[in-house]
């Protein structure tokens, strides 16, 4: 008969998601992970598999949790443009709430492990081509009530768009400036006008 997990696995994932963002997936070693969250070996492993399914986990999370920082973006905007500004400031808020500037754990990710393949891979691929769908559809949108321009393909601007706000979100982690990273947001989406 399996035994009943006597912990909760939520404040278990939140303590793991914590220790990778503080130390990166290399960091972090099995100890650590005992030490954070208080299991033992064998609890870990039979609970939650390795230290990579671990990641998985706690990344495909971060990533789901990360889409009501678009969802209210576009609940609050009165158009496609509108819609863009608001998710760049939704970022904004979060980084000026980031103390300790650690960045966004999917980025981080995406710089500490991207070219290993595999399963986290595919997590960023996907949660990267969600993303410029979403921008594509709002500059099409934007574009066909001619709130934004045509200068560009709504593709290309897409790209452009994701690019500045991954940019914008590491630039975040040295800069905790406010009106400067309020001056990047202005001239990322002053392009689009």
């Amino acid at each position: 008969m399996p035994r009943t997990e006597v912990f909760n696995r939520e404040i278990v994932l939140t303590k793991v998601r914590d220790l990778f963002w503080n130390k990166g997936y290399n960091g972090t070693s099995m100890q650590d992970l005992v030490e954070t969250t208080g299991l033992n070996r064998s609890s870990l492993y039979n609970s939650f598999g390795n230290k990579q399914s671990l990641y998985e986990m706690v990344l495909k999370k971060y990533q789901e949790d990360s889409k009501s920082l678009f969802q209210d973006a576009l609940l609050r905007a009165g158009n496609p443009s509108e819609a863009i500004r608001n998710i760049f400031e939704n970022a904004l808020e979060n980084m000026i709430k980031d103390v300790d500037q650690k960045g966004c754990f999917s980025l981080n990710c995406k710089a500490e492990l991207s070219r290993t393949g595999g399963t986290v891979r595919s997590l960023l691929e996907h949660n990267e081509a969600g993303s410029l769908k979403l921008f594509k559809n709002l500059v099409q949108e934007g574009q066909d009530h001619e709130v934004i321009n045509n200068e560009n393909t709504a593709e290309d601007y897409a790209y452009y768009l994701y690019s500045a706000f991954q940019g914008l979100r590491m630039t975040g982690m040295l800069i905790n400036d406010r009106s400067k990273l309020q001056k990047i947001i202005d001239t990322t989406v002053e392009k689009l006008n």
